[in-house]
């Protein structure tokens, strides 16, 4: 699997932006914790790091309580809404020609999952996957990604765009209905992939909107905004993606130097150049996986500890309090909810 891209454009939040605001909720809340502000927002092709994205995202789902967001998101979605990319893809000469460009310039716009795609003679195959490990937020990128991949392919293609099944490596949610009406097929809860099954047929079905003067010159500016977000990478922010971790693991600095395809002293000059340590950076991420749990969860220290990958309660307290001068119980005391 490709490595996440680790910028992406502001463009891709829009969306989900705007459906909060008319909720109620203003960017105040929106962008708590992302060192975002709402001027970034409003500049569409605004380069913003995944952790940003992702806060945000977190700070969606926390705020809203509502198992079905991002499935009406993601239908909700219009293809011009991915820009450049979205209208080259509506002028292409065929189906699956609009979406060998859409999976060409993903990371234009799809942040936080991977998707890819296969064709045999019977069908198209989306995959969608996600790495991410608070699983509310997990289900929010997925339903989002399938409601996209579902809303675009009618777009494109009008009924003849009726996927045969969908399937789902998560619960059934309180949603179910709504799935159906917007998939009209099968789905199938708690199987270990995320796929939408398409009949085959329907890529060969040519676009009415046609039109390869548009397409040229649309493709033009979408290779200058892939070029530029793959010039835009950055070795601090691609150690805290890599440090993205399962439940109570934390890969240390030859693991994350092996993910990113360079020795460990390699990694360590590169990270020296920019002033930050590796060390640093892990505890810093092992902190913030700390507080979430000391403010939101009745999990013991030493369970904390655990999650946080320390050996016991003790050698996990004498950390916090070097990293923060307080306790972790004196954490907990003032910001509980």
């Amino acid at each position: 699997m490709n490595m996440p891209s680790i910028k992406l454009y502001a463009l891709s939040l829009k969306k989900v932006r705007t459906f909060m605001h008319r909720r109620g909720f203003d960017d105040a809340v929106l962008l708590a914790n992302t060192e975002l502000h709402s001027s970034d927002l409003d500049d569409p092709y605004r380069l913003i790091s995944q952790e940003q994205a992702r806060m945000f995202y977190r700070n969606v789902v926390d705020l809203s309580d509502d198992p079905g967001l991002g499935l009406e998101i993601g239908w909700m979605t219009s293809i011009t809404e991915k820009g450049p990319l979205g209208l080259m893809q509506i002028v292409a000469r065929t189906v699956l020609e609009a979406v060998e460009e859409g999976w060409a310039s993903r990371d234009t716009y799809n942040g936080l999952i991977d998707w890819n795609y296969e064709v045999n003679a019977d069908a198209v195959v989306h995959h969608v996957a996600c790495q991410e490990e608070y699983e509310p937020l997990r289900i929010f990128l997925l339903e989002r990604g399938l409601g996209m991949l579902q809303a675009h392919a009618e777009e494109l293609a009008g009924s003849e765009a009726k996927p045969t099944k969908v399937l789902v490596d998560y619960k059934a949610q309180k949603n179910f209905k709504r799935y159906q009406e917007i998939f009209r097929c099968p789905v199938y809860f708690e199987e270990k992939v995320v796929e939408i099954h398409y009949p085959a047929s329907y890529l060969n079905q040519k676009l009415d909107g046609h039109d390869q003067p548009a397409h040229d010159t649309l493709e033009v500016l979408q290779h200058s905004l892939l070029k530029k977000l793959s010039a835009e990478k950055d070795i601090v922010d691609e150690v805290k993606m890599a440090l993205r971790r399962k439940p109570g693991q934390f890969p240390n600095l030859n693991q994350v130097a092996s993910k990113l395809a360079m020795s460990p002293r390699t990694l360590r000059r590169k990270l020296g150049a920019e002033g930050v340590r590796f060390q640093d950076l892990l505890d810093n991420k092992r902190r913030k996986v700390a507080e979430d749990y000391l403010s939101n969860s009745d999990l013991t220290i030493q369970q904390i500890a655990e999650q946080c990958d320390f050996s016991d309660g003790q050698n996990f307290s004498q950390a916090y309090k070097r990293w923060t001068g307080m306790s972790p119980t004196e954490y907990r005391n003032s910001h509980r909810k």
